[in-house]
């Protein structure tokens, strides 16, 4: 056979994760279930599964380590109780925590993300917006029906932080998207978030254990529903490192 007929012949030559990669050409985004369009819907898929199978042994794990710390409340409100002990710490938490802070910065990250061209931000805050709204609903919803006295006795609303739900919730997104370069410092700042709770007198320590077990299951099951693809598609960022993910990448399958 002719060498010019055989090279007419040879099959095209498949694009390589390189090739899927290029920054030379326009930048796409891949965000598959993650896009503003899906945001209510895939809050309401996030909230239902909550409660699905998934979540049982982190539940049951968060449940026994809540009675665990619920043995040692008196002991640990009696330390915390007589004095501040750490009065910057228990004052920069409560601030910290607040919605007025927990807010606005949801909404400048996830408008930021939006915005970004590095996939694994756009993602990371999305997540962060819809695991900050469930976390609140979960928490007052909670508060409500444990209606439990605080250690100062200001109010019905100790059980569980709602500041220890957010703050860890928080921290799993960072490990999850950014390893635990991110992971360990950010739940460092949600355990001192905790025990300023503790040391502002206005928290058990099975208010913080309960808080921080709520946040990590709720940002769990946020990430793990958002990483499911859109029906029809096939997500092809999924299985790539996080270094991987956060470049641009221009091509996407869908099948029939």
């Amino acid at each position: 056979m002719p060498r010019e007929a055989m090279a007419k012949t040879d099959p095209a030559p498949q694009p390589t994760l390189a090739s899927q990669t290029s920054t030379s050409e326009p930048w796409v985004a891949q965000d598959g279930r993650r896009s503003g369009s899906e945001f209510v819907e895939n809050l309401g898929r996030n909230c239902v599964g909550v409660f699905s199978q998934d979540n049982l042994q982190t539940f049951l794990i968060g449940t026994g380590a809540t009675v665990s710390a619920r043995l040692l409340d008196d002991k640990s409100q009696r330390f915390f109780g007589g004095q501040r002990r750490a009065k910057w710490l228990g004052d920069t938490a409560e601030q910290f925590g607040r919605m007025r802070f927990v807010a606005p910065a949801t909404l400048i990250l996830y408008g930021l993300g939006r915005a970004s061209h590095d996939q694994t931000f756009r993602d990371a805050s999305y997540d962060i917006a819809q695991t900050t709204i469930l976390t609140a609903a979960f928490t007052v919803a909670i508060k409500t029906s444990a209606h439990r006295l605080r250690p100062d006795g200001s109010n019905y609303r100790s059980f569980p932080s709602g500041h220890s739900s957010n703050s860890f919730a928080w921290a799993t997104v960072f490990n999850h998207f950014y390893g635990p370069a991110a992971g360990i410092p950010a739940y460092g700042i949600a355990g001192l978030v905790g025990i300023g709770r503790m040391e502002k007198n206005v928290h058990y320590l099975s208010d913080v254990v309960a808080g921080a077990a709520l946040g990590i299951l709720i940002s769990r099951t946020v990430i793990r529903k958002n990483d499911e693809p859109l029906p029809g598609t096939t997500v092809t960022t999924g299985g790539l490192p996080p270094a991987l993910r956060s470049r641009p990448l221009i091509q996407a399958s869908i099948d029939f």
